[in-house]
């Protein structure tokens, strides 16, 4: 269990019994938020990340019910959705957070499983809209709670639950993220940095040295919302890239395949944007691969500088990042201490991720906090995050 769970399920303790009217949950489902270090907006392109399940996460109360319905209530947004266990269960228009799990729940159903009737209480301390995955948790959360509320018959494989957990969040939400949130929430590991192949869903733990670099989180308060028009307009314009080079190289499926001679030579062909959007992914993908040599030779210094590229292109040819988000790596990377820092998630606001010297988090955070604030008039909340265990099942007493 990470270390400020515990406040919140206290929370869920007390505040339980009030929105349930005197019951007691079981269990507690807990899955992670995640901050990608490395590999913007490859996921999709079936290219390469690297990211970690932090310390920060959703969890999901469960008692059961003697009905088929479920009833969810969400300490966030303060309100009571409840649906019935139906194989033809669609989006809520008057409910969207809810939606993310009606959409779990649905796909769950139309995978065979035989989900049994539950009241869930929902808390959360990963930020909204902050580009750490608050959707990714609540949905791996949820299928978790769900599974482990209907029985044995009711498990499945943890990359079959991220690809409906995606799903859900593609169709239910209207989101249309690519697989990685998903499966480091799930398979993230305490003190671990997950490689994944977005490809074959391929997951290797890199080793990831605490007492060498610490991964600094700045939420720019500037929300990040993966729905949004822009985030679809850039997968639209890399799968244009695609079919141009695709026609000249079939072995071309996706981005990760091509390479930045193959890109230069259908130059031509591509106007300026596709031709940008695809620079970006494919050299994203090339400094993933670096990344993890370098966090496997524990070279921060490497993997830092790497961060700061990465930013440079999200900037310029993917053009995700704002005048907020700017700054703050600007900010950053002036101290002392800190190897890089780039824009992480979906980009349009959300968060930048950093990595620092673990004895210089102190002085970067405040530094740069004052900064933020005096330009901007806004409050940077500043996270010091370790990897963690993406998601668990936490049994209660319920004597």
């Amino acid at each position: 269990m990470c270390d400020g769970c515990g406040s919140l399920i206290n929370n869920i303790l007390v505040n339980f019994a009030d929105v349930y009217s005197g019951q007691r949950p079981a269990f507690i489902s807990r899955a992670c938020g995640r901050v990608e270090l490395i590999g913007g907006h490859t996921d999709y392109n079936e290219g390469f990340i690297i990211a970690a399940a932090i310390d920060k996460s959703c969890l999901v109360a469960v008692s059961k019910r003697d009905d088929d319905n479920v009833c969810l209530y969400s300490e966030w947004a303060k309100e009571k959705h409840e649906f019935e266990l139906t194989n033809d269960l669609e989006p809520a228009d008057d409910c969207r957070w809810a939606n993310y799990a009606r959409g779990v729940v649905a796909l769950l159903l139309q995978d065979g499983l035989a989900l049994k009737g539950a009241n869930l209480y929902v808390a959360c301390d990963v930020p909204v809209g902050a580009g750490l995955s608050s959707s990714a948790a609540l949905e791996v959360s949820i299928g978790k709670a769900m599974m482990h509320l209907s029985g044995p018959g009711c498990e499945i494989e943890p990359i079959r639950l991220a690809q409906i957990c995606q799903k859900a969040e593609n169709t239910f939400a209207n989101s249309p993220c690519g697989i990685m949130d998903q499966v480091v929430s799930i398979m993230g590991r305490k003190d671990k940095a997950v490689f994944l192949d977005c490809r074959d869903l391929g997951i290797e733990c890199l080793p990831f040295e605490s007492g060498i670099g610490s991964i600094m989180i700045f939420d720019s308060k500037v929300k990040h919302e993966v729905g949004g028009g822009e985030y679809g307009k850039r997968r639209q314009q890399c799968e244009s890239a695609c079919a141009v080079l695709a026609k000249k190289y079939p072995q071309v499926k996706a981005l990760r395949d091509a390479d930045e001679s193959m890109l230069e030579a259908v130059k031509d062909k591509l106007d300026s944007v596709a031709f940008s959007r695809a620079s970006h992914v494919i050299g994203e993908n090339a400094r993933v691969l670096a990344a993890a040599g370098a966090l496997s030779r524990n070279d921060m210094a490497k993997f830092g500088k790497l961060m700061s590229e990465s930013h440079s292109s999200a900037r310029d040819l993917y053009q995700i990042s704002c005048e907020q988000t700017d700054f703050l790596v600007e900010q950053i990377c002036g101290y002392d201490g800190a190897y890089g820092a780039r824009i992480s998630g979906g980009g349009f606001g959300g968060s930048v991720v950093a990595m620092a010297r673990p004895e210089t988090t102190e002085k970067i955070s405040q530094g740069v906090r004052k900064a933020y604030k005096d330009r901007f008039g806004l409050d940077c909340d500043v996270y010091v995050a370790r990897p963690w265990q993406g998601t668990e099942i936490i049994e209660l007493d319920t004597a």
